[in-house]
């Protein structure tokens, strides 16, 4: 895929202060660890092809961040039923006590 370096450097979160120089680096990195290929490059775009090694990489990722939405969502339910439950308990003691009480 082609990229603009411009887009790259937009791309980043503003907390890295990236510059071109910093884009270049990095993609030197990934590719110097095998996780993509430089096709060409010249001073606006930047051609990147994935390789196994980083497709891989990406998949794990995404699994995780699947796994994480997952535990959050099973957090959730318990949760909720949990509290749910407690309220119902609490308020039937209250109706037996204010029930007994009466009496």
């Amino acid at each position: 895929k082609v990229f603009l370096i411009k887009d790259l450097i937009s791309a980043m979160p503003s907390v890295f202060d990236c510059d071109e120089q910093v884009i270049l680096e990095c993609l030197e990195t990934l590719k110097n660890h095998q996780y993509i290929s430089i096709k060409y490059q010249d001073d606006n775009e930047v051609c990147l092809a994935p390789l196994v090694k980083g497709k891989i990489e990406s998949e794990n990722r995404i699994d995780q961040e699947i796994e994480k939405m997952k535990c959050q969502k099973q957090y959730f339910w318990a949760s909720f039923f949990g509290a749910t439950a407690g309220g119902s308990a609490i308020m039937l003691l209250a109706f037996i006590i204010s029930f007994l009480g009466g009496k």
